[in-house]
């Protein structure tokens, strides 16, 4: 029947042969789509909130254990120098669209509808998509959608109330519960759960429900934590009611373990070797909080822009990719995660926008790549989009400068008291470089 028809290699009729042709090219296309479907890596990204650079003890902590965040950075890449920005949102909108601050952040709380986000450029290749954790970016369940999440899993859904100055008012308890009791929006319904109930391990099960059911198909899931934002309030594992600081440690060690249950469900599905794991925090940790580290002491720097504030850990672990046990000090910020993905998954970045963040895959693969010269970070401030209290730096592993002319060596000076006045001819040649860094992007 084959042979008929698709003709012999030595004869039959012409139409035969193109039949033949024809036949042979949809087998091919149709196995190599499948090739490329299969070739394509799974993509889980986890971002910790108020999750500074010295909660890790593989990042130098004496206060937390994190066990299973350590093994990931000792068989992958640990980065020394990943920034975000000083709160939340910011962070939310640069990491999902690749920009940078001063071109799409609208207001606390938001993004705007008509960024293009890695959900919808993973979607348009193929991926199936969720987020799962905090929003805290306002819209519905069709908002979520439309940055290209077809599930969800989220704490903060509705937008915030706020006055006329522009500060968040208060919403009812019940409505901002994350952890004991939460209220949680999940695939477009809203669920007031028990008190019994604790809201990471809701969202851990969703995930996992989404990685069993997509266990046959790329996926990317985007895990933007509840841990360990305030309130610090006890954690399953906890032994009764702490201080804040004892419950801020549990805290950090349970994000630590629901890393390591998604970790073990992957290869408990032979998934692990398909699957890229990255691992961040969304900005520094709360000003209450304070860390004795193999540094120093560092006080939490949350909503400020000293590296207390925008230096937070990075690991990124692909086994059989990822070169194992590297540490490495290229600059990473919060717009390269973008492009980077894009490139690893073969979608195609949006050419009707400015797109500031460059591909870190090939460090992903062992290789040198393209490392930054410089990093950049325009803050708003908290007080919505307004001249009051805006500021910008760019900077490198060691100087950094404002838009106000005031350099720093953060190797010398990682708090910043001192602006430096006279100038040695290294630091004025990293004052040119940051200034011009500065003004490229206006």
């Amino acid at each position: 029947m084959w042979n008929d028809l698709l003709g012999s290699n030595h004869g039959g009729s012409p139409s035969a042969r193109n039949l033949s042709v024809l036949v042979w090219g949809l087998l091919f296309v149709g196995l190599t789509s499948a090739f490329a479907e299969d070739a394509k890596p799974n993509v889980i990204l986890f971002m910790a909130d108020d999750f500074g650079y010295e909660c890790l003890s593989c990042d130098g902590s004496k206060d937390y254990q994190t066990p299973n965040l350590d093994r990931l950075a000792e068989t992958g890449i640990r980065f020394e120098h990943c920034y975000a920005n000083p709160v939340c949102t910011p962070s939310r909108d640069q990491i999902m669209t690749g920009r940078y601050n001063h071109r799409n952040y609208e207001g606390f709380g938001y993004l705007n509808p008509n960024e293009t986000t890695f959900g919808n450029l993973l979607k348009q290749v193929g991926y199936r998509t969720a987020i799962v954790g905090k929003w805290q970016l306002s819209g519905d369940a069709q908002t979520v959608q439309d940055f290209g999440f077809e599930n969800h899993c989220l704490w903060n859904m509705h937008a915030y109330k706020v006055d006329e100055t522009g500060r968040q008012l208060p919403d009812p308890e019940t409505w901002r519960n994350r952890y004991w009791a939460p209220a949680l929006f999940i695939d477009g319904e809203w669920k007031l759960h028990s008190e019994d109930q604790y809201g990471p391990d809701i969202c851990r099960d969703y995930a996992l429900s989404f990685i069993d059911k997509h266990r046959d198909e790329p996926f990317f899931l985007y895990y933007p934590m509840m841990l360990t934002h305030d309130p610090f309030l006890p954690t399953p594992d906890s032994e009764g009611k702490g201080s804040q600081k004892e419950n801020f440690t549990d805290m950090v060690e349970y994000t630590d373990k629901v890393v390591g249950q998604v970790i073990n469900h992957l290869e408990e599905l032979g998934l692990r070797e398909k699957t890229l794991i990255l691992f961040t925090g969304d900005n520094g940790t709360h000003r209450k909080i304070t860390t004795q580290t193999v540094h120093g002491e560092i006080k939490g720097g949350k909503a400020e822009m000293t590296d207390a504030g925008t230096r937070v850990p990075f690991i990124i672990n692909w086994p059989g990719t990822t070169p194992s046990g590297i540490v490495l000090e290229d600059l990473i910020d919060f717009s390269d995660f973008m492009p980077t993905l894009v490139e690893l998954t073969g979608a195609k970045l949006p050419e009707d926008r400015v797109i500031d963040g460059r591909s870190f895959l090939p460090q992903i693969q062992g290789e040198k790549g393209n490392p930054r010269d410089w990093i950049f970070c325009h803050y708003w401030g908290n007080r919505g989009r307004t001249a009051e209290g805006s500021r910008e730096f760019a900077r490198d592993q060691r100087w950094k400068l404002y838009d106000d002319g005031q350099l720093f060596d953060i190797g010398n000076d990682p708090l910043e008291k001192s602006p430096l006045k006279e100038l040695s001819p290294e630091a004025e040649a990293a004052r040119q470089k940051l200034q011009k860094a500065i003004e490229s992007l206006h």
